[in-house]
C-alpha cells in the first residue's frame, strides 16, 4: 500500500488541485446551480455537486478520478503479479505522461476511466459481492460519457460471471443482460437529471457533418437546391453555398463553423438556452437531407477527421496537454478557485509537454497499432483481450463521433493498451520461469 501511496501523491503534488478546461467549467457551473443540461452527461455535474458541498472545487473530483485508477490497476495487476511487483507496476503505468497528464485535468474522460479500471478490477474478483460492486463501478463510468457503453460491452460480456462454472450459452447471457441492464440504468440516471435538453447534436455535430459531407463533394451543388435546406438554419450565408462551406471546413476543427460571422451558424454550445426549436428543425431536416443522400462524401469526412483523431498527420491538431496557464483567471477567481504553481507541478508539466511535442508517446494510432497487434497473443486471456477490444472499441465509436481531435477521447485507449501489455508481458515472464 505503501507504493501506491507514495505514487498517487506524486500525481497529487503534479495535479493539485486540478486543472480546469471550459468543459470543466461549464459542469461546475450546473453542479453548484443544480440545474442539468444534456450538453455533459448530467451525472457528473451531479456527483460534483454532491462532492463540492464537502470539497469545494476540482480536488474531490481530482482525488475520485485519480483514486479509482489506481485501484482498479492495482486489482487487476495483482492477479499475475506478486502484491509488490504489481504495485510498482501500478505506479508506472498510472504515472505514464500520456496516462497521468490527462487525469490531472477534470474531464468526463478521465472519471469514466477511474470509474472503469476499478470496475473491471471488482468484476474479477472470485466473490459475487465485488462482483455486483464493480457493476456499479462500471455503471457510473457509463453515465460519465454518452458512447462509454461501447468500452463496457467487451468488458462485461467477456468477463462478468454471475456464478463461475455455468454453461457459455448461460454465462454469456447473463453478461448480456447485465451489459444492458447497467447500460439503461445510466441512460436512464442521465436523462432523469437532465432539467433542459440543450439539442446539442443539431447544434453541432450535425452542421459540422453537413460542412465535412458537402465539402467532400467533387461537384458543388446548386444554390437552388441548397438555399431552401439551409437558410432556413439561419446559416450566415445568402450565395454561393457550397463554394462558402469549402472554405470553411477543417478536418477535426470546427471553430469556423460554429460563432459569430464570418462563422457559418450563432449556435449555442455552452450555457443553458438552447437554440431555437424552429431552427434546431431546420438543422435535423437539411441533415437528413445531405448527409445520407451522399453517404460516400460522408464517410470520407469522418475518415479525414478519424486520421487527426488518431494523430496520422505530421502535426497534432487536437489539444494534449492542459497547461496551469491556459485556465481562465477570471473564472478562477469567480469559482473560488486558487492559482497553484507549485514547483513538482511545474516540472511535471514541462515533462509532459516534451513528451506531447517532442515523443510520438501521444500519438494515438501507435497505441491502436500496438493494441491491433496483441489481439491474436491475448486469445488466451480473456481479461487482457477484453482490455483490448474495450479500449478498441472505445476509439472506433469515435470514427463517426468525433469532431475534434482532442488527445483525451483517445486516453480510454492508451490506458487498455497500456494495462493489457503489462498482464501480457508478466504472464509470458512467470510462464517461462523454471
Amino acid at each position: 500500500m505503501g507504493i501506491l501511496a507514495a505514487a498517487w501523491l506524486v500525481f497529487v503534488l503534479y495535479a493539485y488541485p486540478g486543472i480546469m478546461s471550459i468543459d470543466s467549467f461549464d459542469q461546475l457551473q450546473e453542479a453548484r446551480a443544480w440545474f442539468f443540461t444534456d450538453s455533459h452527461p448530467p451525472a457528473m455535474a451531479a456527483l460534483w455537486g454532491a462532492i463540492d458541498h464537502v470539497v469545494p472545487g476540482p480536488f474531490g473530483l481530482l482525488a475520485i478520478q485519480s483514486a479509482c485508477l489506481v485501484a482498479g490497476l492495482f486489482l487487476i495487476l495483482r492477479r499475475a503479479l506478486a502484491p509488490i511487483v504489481a504495485a510498482a507496476c501500478t505506479s508506472v503505468v498510472f504515472l505514464f505522461p500520456p496516462i497521468a497528464a490527462p487525469m490531472a485535468v477534470i474531464w468526463k474522460d478521465c472519471l469514466m476511466a477511474g470509474f472503469l479500471v476499478l470496475g473491471l478490477g471488482l468484476v474479477l474478483d472470485d466473490r459475487r459481492g465485488p462482483r455486483i460492486a464493480g457493476l456499479v463501478a462500471l455503471m457510473l463510468g457509463t453515465a460519465m460519457r454518452y458512447n462509454a457503453f461501447a468500452a463496457t460491452l467487451p468488458l462485461i460480456v467477456l468477463l462478468f460471471e454471475w456464478r463461475p462454472g455455468q454453461r457459455a450459452l448461460v454465462r454469456y447471457g447473463a453478461a448480456v443482460a447485465a451489459w444492458i441492464a447497467i447500460t439503461a440504468a445510466a441512460l436512464g440516471i442521465n436523462s432523469l437529471l437532465a432539467d433542459r435538453k440543450m439539442y446539442f447534436w443539431a447544434s453541432s455535430f450535425a452542421l459540422v457533418d453537413i460542412v465535412g459531407t458537402l465539402t467532400m463533394l467533387d461537384d458543388d451543388l446548386p444554390d437552388s437546391e441548397l438555399q431552401p435546406l439551409l437558410a432556413p438554419t439561419e446559416i450566415h450565408v445568402d450565395h454561393d453555398f457550397h463554394e462558402v462551406i469549402r472554405t470553411k471546413y477543417t478536418p477535426g476543427d470546427f471553430s469556423n463553423v460554429l460563432g459569430a460571422p464570418p462563422n457559418l451558424w450563432s449556435m449555442p454550445i455552452n450555457g443553458t438556452t438552447p437554440a431555437p426549436l424552429p431552427q434546431v428543425e431546420a438543422v435535423t431536416h437539411a441533415w437528413r437531407e445531405l448527409v445520407p443522400a451522399h453517404p460516400g462524401a460522408y464517410l470520407k469526412y469522418r475518415f479525414d477527421t478519424f486520421a487527426e483523431v488518431l494523430g496520422l498527420r505530421d502535426k497534432l491538431h487536437g489539444t494534449t496537454i492542459i497547461p496551469r496557464s491556459w485556465q481562465q483567471k477570471l473564472l478562477l477567481d469567480s469559482y473560488g478557485i486558487g492559482e497553484h504553481a507549485p514547483l513538482f507541478g511545474r516540472v511535471g508539466e514541462r515533462l509532459a509537454l516534451w513528451a506531447a511535442r517532442g515523443t510520438p508517446l501521444f500519438r494515438p494510432w501507435i497505441y491502436a497499432c500496438l493494441a491491433l497487434a496483441l489481439l491474436w497473443m491475448a486469445r488466451r486471456h480473456r481479461d487482457v483481450l477484453a482490455l483490448l477490444l474495450s479500449g478498441l472499441a472505445m476509439e472506433g465509436s469515435l470514427l463517426f463521433l468525433a469532431v475534434t481531435p482532442d488527445y483525451r477521447y483517445s486516453h480510454w485507449l492508451v490506458v487498455c493498451t497500456g494495462l493489457g501489455l503489462v498482464l501480457l508481458v508478466a504472464r509470458r515472464a512467470r510462464a517461462a520461469q523454471p
